[in-house]
């Protein structure tokens, strides 16, 4: 369940991100994922996290990395 939360917090961050740069479109999102998720969980809540978004279809780049938490990289937009 925690995994939910931090997908949603996740799409929360990237669309806060984006409304500040005008964007039409998050092309991508890059994200640095800790031992405490499974990366392929957090990849199927985030896409459908972001359904009816401006995030919707963007392509998911995760690194794993040791620690405990998610640090969103980058976001690609339009």
């Amino acid at each position: 369940m925690h995994e939910l939360a931090a997908a949603q917090d996740v799409i929360r961050a990237v669309l806060a991100a984006a409304e500040e740069q005008g964007a039409q479109r998050i092309t991508a999102i890059a994200l640095k994922v800790g031992q405490l998720y499974t990366a392929e969980n957090l990849q199927d809540l985030i896409t459908i996290s972001a359904r009816g978004t401006i995030a919707e279809g963007a392509r998911l780049e995760v690194e794993a990395v040791p620690g405990s938490d998610i640090q969103v990289a980058s976001i690609d937009i339009e």
